[in-house]
């Protein structure tokens, strides 16, 4: 059997780095959406055994964006592959409005590592979309969804069909309101 105590201690490193942040749509501590993302790539055939850098990448993904964690500090503690996979999560400082959506583009560029996950990602977070949002910031947001699925969908064949039957659901019922 593998070893299995490089990515429990990524975990405890996500727990002590997200701390006591809570996720912005609702009072749930922030360190529970990388642990669903977790989830949801064991859900199609992902694990901590055989793709640990991915897993490990999966805890890790917001910590650069939304913490004081730098990438030098996860490459050193595990990996250049695993922060070169965290680089490519991260969100460049002022990509909002059409620049998020051209950084979202350009994942189809990117490691199919970083794919997998920004698609799990977003999965999460539509699931956890709030309706305390405006219809128009809902329908948005799963339009960028849909960036998503073209640039990323190739990488798991799985995580697209999820990704879009959840972005024709939610946009069915968001413009049926």
């Amino acid at each position: 059997m593998k070893d299995f105590s490089n990515y429990w201690n990524a975990l405890s490193f996500a727990f002590e780095k997200y701390g006591n942040l809570t996720r912005k749509s609702k009072e749930i501590p922030y360190i529970i959406h990388p642990i669903r993302i977790t989830s949801i790539l064991r859900a199609v055939g992902f694990d901590e055994f055989e793709n640990e850098d991915l897993m490990i990448a999966a805890l890790f993904h917001d910590l650069v964006e939304d913490t004081d964690t730098k990438l030098n500090e996860i490459e050193n503690k595990f990996g250049e592959k695993v922060a070169l996979i965290v680089a490519e999560l991260t969100k460049p400082e002022g990509a909002n409005g059409r620049k998020k959506d051209q950084w979202l583009e350009n994942f189809i560029n990117d490691s199919e590592e970083a794919r997998i996950i920004k698609m799990a990602d977003r999965i999460d977070n539509l699931l956890e979309m709030v309706d305390d949002w405006t219809i128009e910031k809902q329908i948005s947001y799963v339009e960028q969804a849909k960036i998503i699925l073209k640039s990323c969908g190739d990488s798991n064949k799985q995580l697209a069909k999820k990704l879009e039957a959840l972005i024709n659901s939610l946009l069915e019922r968001l413009l049926n309101k």
